[in-house]
């Protein structure tokens, strides 16, 4: 019997879906090395540069080839589950029969899921990189039933915010190696990482980190989310699909984004750098004081 539960609240399962690699599948090294001219110390020198690596994902779906997109190997399951959730394609844990990893990307089985109707609806141009489609409506994220306001206010204090802002924006392994990455952390209320990934693409970060607490079926319960790139309207609507009440950025907000924010019931948090931050939306959840 499936669970109309919506797949953000349903509680951990043990028989979370894993992914399996694809036969002799070799996972490529999400860094590449490229020979570049760099200045320094007032001359030219030849040498080895580390860059991140961007290569085509295709997610096939129940059979069919669904969409490909330019992404950082690595992940690949999370992005696949975290993309078809925040883009309304499953909404369900048990929807998902199995993931395998191929040589193309993400081979996905899931059950109750309606491609002619999702397919056809509207449509929208993202502000994102590459200027991506996004499937449904983004006002369909205002239909979201796991969405609910914190119980208690003040939900998480200023100094938390700033300490999960700092911790992320000195980067994971890739950013560190490469310095052009985009990473998303989902943190606790105490301000331990629960977990961080990253991508070469601000959306592809926020599918992984939404994707991997999913598939280990673990809710979301006590989480924020900081993201190192633009909170723009689709990131809003993507972050929306879930509980988590607040999202953090050092980048400024779009206005759009606060307009769907307001409705959604995101706490909306930028400019945050060093000892100050700027709550855009629902300020009563943040402790100021702490």
């Amino acid at each position: 019997m499936t669970s109309d539960r919506p797949l953000a609240e349903q509680p951990p399962r043990p028989d979370a879906v894993q992914a399996e690699p694809g036969p002799a599948l070799v996972r490529a090294d999400p860094v590449e090395a490229v020979t570049a001219r760099v200045w320094e110390d007032g001359s030219w020198t030849e040498a080895p540069v580390e860059v991140p690596r961007e290569e085509p994902m295709t997610i096939s779906l129940n059979g069919r080839e669904f969409i490909t997109m330019l992404a950082t190997p690595g992940d690949a399951p999370a992005l696949a589950v975290g993309f078809l959730f925040s883009e309304g394609i499953i909404d369900r844990a048990d929807q998902v029969e199995s993931l395998e990893e191929t040589a193309q990307g993400v081979s996905v089985q899931a059950r109750g899921v309606d491609l002619g109707a999702r397919l056809f609806e509207q449509r929208v141009l993202t502000s994102g990189c590459g200027r991506a489609f996004t499937f449904g409506n983004v006002l369909d994220a205002f239909a979201a039933g796991s969405r609910r306001p914190p119980e208690s206010r003040p939900w998480v204090s200023a100094s938390v915010l700033r300490q999960a802002v700092g911790e992320v924006y000195r980067g994971g392994d890739l950013y560190r190696r490469t310095r052009g990455t985009h990473a998303a952390a989902l943190v606790d209320t105490t301000g331990s990482l629960v977990a961080m990934t990253e991508d070469i693409g601000r959306h592809n970060a926020v599918d992984k980190a939404i994707g991997r607490r999913l598939l280990t079926g673990a809710s979301f319960d006590g989480l924020f989310m900081v993201v190192t790139g633009r909170i723009s309207s689709e990131m809003v609507s993507k972050i929306a699909k879930t509980p988590i009440p607040v999202v953090v950025s050092k980048s400024a907000p779009t206005g759009l984004a606060l307009e769907h924010a307001e409705r959604l019931s995101l706490c909306v948090v930028g400019r945050a750098r060093g000892r100050t931050l700027t709550v855009f939306t629902f300020p009563e959840w943040v402790d100021l004081e702490g």
